[in-house]
């Protein structure tokens, strides 16, 4: 019976020893579990650092590019706020010039008909002499039998040279016969193109006398001293200074101009909105000016009519849309015109003489400016744009009544050399 009691001890003792080192390999296994538990979840916190890292450098350059785009804006647009400015000044400097130069040319023309008063004068008063140098020669031979050679006063010339003031003073006319249009336009209008050259304004169109300031011709002011022996004594009548009439040649019909101009008629591209209709025979290249301004004039109620539907649309999905579509619009404009611009400064094409007073170069490089730094998205700035071509449109419509001298002016032009 003892012996059995060691034995069972014994047994007791094993197994304790047994659970024993159990323990301790369980306690070790779940200490390596926990220490390779702390480097994992180490390791996924510098990762994920370092991944927040990554992110917020991202997000803090895009903040900067926001930043940087949004100064550019504002940059971009108090420069051209500022241009804005200097273009208002520099049109009301040219507003103010344009009065000045109206004042002068009208005070020029007051002495010149002043000169035209005393000229007139000079000839009574010669002619009174004359008659009292004939009665005296009269008399003496009557009354006492003498042959006198009374000398003659002889009309001397008047020493003046005024050709070249009154040439100023028709480019002066030309360029106040521009103010009417200049004023409807929001931009610099220079003085006229040198390349299409001065229509001289001062002279009358289509048996109508001009309006506006009168510039007369020299033969007016002064007669040729050569000329005065050969007419009759007594009062100068003024037709007897107005040159020879040339024979006029039979009128053409406006439907017989009409058809001849169709017959000249080709397209060219625009590289915009359209097309640009000329009247070409040989080299001579006349842009169709009714054909311009009705393009311009479809262009603009087409963007009318967007901007119109752009105040209606609320989602900025479909404004966007809208949007794209005026800019298409005005950059078709712009391009109709720098096309026009270049081909007529290189000299392969013309704008018409018959309107070049409303419808010139310089006025089509003002639009051409507007289209370049304006904004159509902007109602307030189509508005301004659209009120100038408007007022340009009805100036050129009315320009050509009555139609047959336009087709008429546009015919001799195209046939000149």
């Amino acid at each position: 019976m003892p012996q059995d009691h060691d034995v069972f001890n014994e047994s007791a003792r094993v197994i304790d020893e047994i659970e024993n080192q159990l323990d301790k390999i369980l306690q070790k296994k779940i200490g390596q579990i926990d220490e390779n538990l702390e480097v994992t979840i180490l390791k996924a916190r510098e990762e994920a650092g370092r991944e927040r890292e990554t992110v917020e450098k991202d997000i803090s350059k895009e903040k900067n590019a926001l930043a940087e785009y949004r100064n550019m804006i504002r940059e971009a647009e108090a420069e051209r706020a500022s241009l804005i400015g200097d273009v208002r000044e520099h049109f009301k400097k040219i507003l103010q010039f344009q009065q000045e130069i109206e004042g002068l040319a009208k005070s020029t023309a007051e002495e010149i008909r002043a000169v035209n008063e005393i000229q007139s004068k000079l000839e009574e008063t010669r002619e009174r002499t004359a008659e009292r140098a004939a009665f005296l020669k009269n008399d003496l031979r009557e009354r006492f039998g003498i042959v006198a050679d009374v000398p003659e006063e002889k009309e001397e010339p008047l020493r003046m040279d005024l050709e070249l003031e009154l040439e100023k003073l028709r480019k002066i006319k030309e360029l106040l016969a521009m103010e009417s249009a200049a004023k409807n336009i929001q931009g610099i209008v220079g003085p006229a193109d040198g390349d299409e050259g001065p229509s001289d304004v001062s002279k009358p169109r289509n048996g109508e006398e001009p309006k506006g300031l009168r510039i007369p011709k020299i033969q007016d002011l002064i007669e040729s001293s050569e000329a005065a022996p050969e007419k009759p004594e007594g009062p100068t009548s003024p037709a007897d200074l107005q040159p020879a009439q040339p024979e006029e040649a039979p009128a053409i019909g406006e439907e017989e101009l009409a058809a001849f101009l169709d017959s000249c008629r080709k397209s060219e591209p625009s590289d915009g909105w359209g097309e640009i209709e000329l009247f070409q025979r040989g080299e001579k290249a006349v842009i169709d000016g009714e054909r311009l301004v009705a393009a311009v004039e479809k262009n603009l109620e087409e963007s009318r009519r967007l901007i119109e539907k752009l105040s209606q649309t609320e989602s900025p999905k479909d404004q966007f849309f809208i949007k794209q579509e005026l800019v298409n619009y005005q950059e078709g404009l712009r391009a109709l015109f720098l096309r026009i611009v270049k081909m007529t400064e290189k000299g392969a094409w013309s704008l018409p003489r018959f309107t070049r007073d409303v419808l010139n170069i310089q006025i089509l490089r003002a639009f051409l400016e507007r289209l370049s730094m304006e904004n159509w998205s902007n109602a307030d700035e189509f508005g301004l744009f659209a009120t100038g071509a408007k007022d340009m449109q009805a100036a050129f419509k009315a320009k050509i009544q009555p139609r047959t001298d336009y087709l008429r002016s546009l015919k001799e032009e195209i046939e000149s050399t």
